[in-house]
């Protein structure tokens, strides 16, 4: 069952087991100064992409499959270890009844190859971000071992088992409370390090405010664009002269490899039109979407 709302509000209160991940740098999505903005209420909410919604539903799926090889389980259950002075609390899919172990539902490549490398069922060879996920599990479940039962793309279901470290729980742990302390307490950035373009779309602005800004940033933004276009254009001018070489081909020959210029179709809707013949349906189903684009005005 997916979190709640009232859960996800919860979640800005301590640091969860994806947010450790995170803060460790071994999230591909997520990084440190990602959850200082998400935990300091600088973000506005997150709306759900296909992999995530597909996620949320397989989840049940990945649990029954658990329940039928470990036994019975509790679904969606939450620790924490604040009361022990550690910001952490997690949202845990399951526990076994009996034990209270975590057990952690994970589906991945459902979309497209294994992005990760997970190794044989049984073992503890799951993604680095997981085994710091089950590590918080660990911890505030009070547990030596969290089960990840997982649907892989092309595997179908796994079982994997990861024990207590107690290097890697004290990595976390001490982890933890630093950065809880320095960056959510005293509302400080963390160093070194800039947010993903995601959260810099999500971070809530004050509308007709200005700020003053170093030049020089503005000047090393100017010259990548400059440089990117640049780029653009030499990559356009050697492909125009790569389908020349082709004559009326539709594939090259090379010693390394076979060049394939193929037609291809696409389906779309023609916009206009639609809205042109038919208003009233076009009315019902367009969606107007805001964004921003960064514009630099040069002082007169």
């Amino acid at each position: 069952m997916p979190i709640t709302a009232t859960q996800l509000e919860k979640r800005k209160e301590r640091l969860g087991s994806s947010d450790m991940a995170a803060l460790l740098g071994l999230d591909p999505f997520r990084n440190a100064y990602d959850v200082w903005l998400e935990k300091t209420g600088k973000l506005e909410g997150q709306e759900t992409n296909q992999a995530m919604d597909a996620g949320t539903m397989f989840e049940d799926g990945v649990l029954q499959y658990a329940e039928k090889e470990l036994g019975k389980l509790t679904r969606n259950q939450f620790r924490s270890a604040k009361d022990r002075g550690i910001p952490l609390g997690a949202n845990i899919d399951a526990l076994l009844v009996g034990s209270g172990i975590p057990v952690e539902a994970k589906t991945a490549g459902l979309f497209g190859p294994l992005r990760d490398v997970w190794g044989e069922a049984g073992t503890d060879e799951v993604p680095d971000r997981v085994i710091i996920q089950a590590t918080v599990h660990m911890i505030c479940s009070l547990t030596d071992m969290c089960h990840v039962a997982a649907f892989l793309g092309g595997r179908g279901f796994q079982l994997y088992t990861v024990q207590r470290d107690a290097t890697i729980v004290d990595v976390v742990s001490e982890t933890a409370v630093n950065f809880w302390n320095k960056n959510i307490i005293g509302d400080t950035p963390p160093d070194n390090t800039l947010p993903s373009a995601q959260s810099i779309k999500r971070i809530r602005r004050q509308p007709e405010t200005v700020v003053s800004i170093d030049q020089a940033l503005v000047d090393a933004w100017l010259t990548a664009k400059d440089f990117a276009k640049a780029a653009e254009l030499v990559k356009d001018e050697k492909e125009i002269a790569l389908l020349t070489a082709l004559g009326d081909a539709e594939g090259g020959q090379c010693y390394g490899g076979l060049l394939t210029y193929f037609s291809q179709n696409r389906t779309s809707i023609d916009a206009k039109l639609l809205k042109v013949e038919q208003p009233r349906i076009y009315a019902q189903y367009a969606r107007t979407s805001a964004y921003r684009v960064a514009i630099f005005k040069r002082a007169k």
